[in-house]
C-alpha cells in the first residue's frame, strides 16, 4: 500500500503565504474598483449639482434684474438701464466660460462684479461693496461659480437680515503657496448654535445656503482635503466665508501688464478693509 506523502511545512507556509497575498490583492483590486466608482458617482453629482446651482441662480437673478432695468426704462433712466444690460451682459459670458468648468481668478472676478454692480443698483439703499484681489493672483485656477454663491450668500444672509447700510468685502490673500479668498459681510451674522449647524451640514453634504455644500465638495474634489470652506461668524457684527485654494496657473500663461484689481463699489475705499469677524 502506498503511503501519502505529506507536505512539508515549509511548502504549507508557502501556499498560506501565497494565498494571503492574493486575497490582500483581491480586495485591494475590488477596494480600488469600488472607490474609482464612488469618485465617478461623486464627481457626477457634483456636476449635476453644479449645473442646478447655475441653473438656479441664473433664472432668480435674471427675472430680478430685467425687472429693474424695465424699472430704469419707465422711470426714464436710460444710462443706468444700458449700464445694467452691459453688466448682465458680462454676468452671463463668464457663467458660460465657454463650457469650461475650471476658469482664473480674474475671471471669477469679473463675474463678481458685474453681479456685484447690478444687485447695488437694485439695492442702492443698503450695499456697499470694496474688491481687493491683488493682480498677482488674477492667473489663479478655481472652479468657476465659487466666489459668486458666497457673495449672493452674504447679501441675502446677512446684508439684507440687519436694518440700514451694509458692506460686502471680498479679499484675496497668499499664505504658504495657497490662496485664500475671504469673502466678510457686516450683516447680522449667526449664533454660535447656528453656525455649528451650518458647518455641519456643510461637511455632511447637506445643502444649506446658497449652495454652500456643493462648493465646499468642489474644491475637496478638485484640490483635496486641506481645502474648501470655513465660516466664522459673530451675531450683530457679521459673517466671513474663506475658500481655500492652492495656486496653480494656467500652463503657458503669458505674464500679464500689472493692473489695479482693487476696486470699491459705491464710493467706498478700498482700502478700508475690515478683519475677520
Amino acid at each position: 500500500m502506498r503511503r501519502r506523502a505529506g507536505r512539508p511545512a515549509s511548502i504549507q507556509r508557502r501556499m498560506r503565504r501565497l494565498v494571503l497575498t492574493v486575497g490582500v490583492s483581491i480586495v485591494a483590486v475590488a477596494g480600488a474598483v469600488q472607490l474609482n466608482s464612488l469618485q465617478s458617482e461623486m464627481r457626477v453629482r457634483l456636476y449635476t449639482e453644479l449645473a442646478l446651482l447655475q441653473a438656479q441662480i441664473n433664472p432668480h437673478f435674471l427675472y430680478n434684474t430685467m425687472d429693474t432695468i424695465i424699472w430704469l426704462i419707465e422711470a426714464g433712466k436710460n444710462e443706468e438701464a444700458t449700464r445694467m444690460v452691459s453688466e448682465l451682459s458680462n454676468f452671463f459670458r463668464h457663467s458660460l466660460s465657454k463650457g469650461r468648468d475650471v476658469i482664473t481668478l480674474a475671471e471669477e472676478e469679473s463675474q463678481v462684479r458685474s453681479y456685484l454692480q447690478i444687485q447695488q443698483a437694485r439695492y442702492a439703499d443698503i450695499l456697499r461693496y470694496t474688491i481687493d484681489l491683488p493682480d498677482r493672483l488674477a492667473g489663479a485656477r478655481l472652479p468657476k461659480l465659487t466666489l459668486q454663491p458666497l457673495v449672493e450668500n452674504a447679501l441675502y444672509h446677512g446684508i439684507k437680515m440687519k436694518r440700514g447700510m451694509g458692506h460686502i468685502y471680498i479679499l484675496g490673500t497668499e499664505e504658504d503657496g495657497d490662496i485664500r479668498l475671504q469673502v466678510t459681510d457686516d450683516g447680522a451674522g449667526m449664533t454660535p448654535e447656528r453656525l455649528q449647524q451650518v458647518t455641519r451640514s456643510i461637511e455632511q453634504g447637506e445643502r444649506v445656503g446658497f449652495g454652500l455644500s456643493t462648493i465646499h465638495e468642489r474644491l475637496r474634489l478638485m484640490f483635496g482635503e486641506p481645502y474648501g470652506l470655513t465660516i466664522h461668524s459673530r451675531p450683530g457684527v457679521g459673517t466671513t466665508v474663506t475658500a481655500r485654494i492652492p495656486w496653480r496657473t494656467e500652463e503657458k500663461e503669458e505674464p500679464s501688464e500689472t493692473t489695479d484689481r482693487s476696486d470699491a463699489g459705491g464710493g467706498a475705499a478700498a482700502g478700508g478693509l475690515r478683519p475677520a469677524p
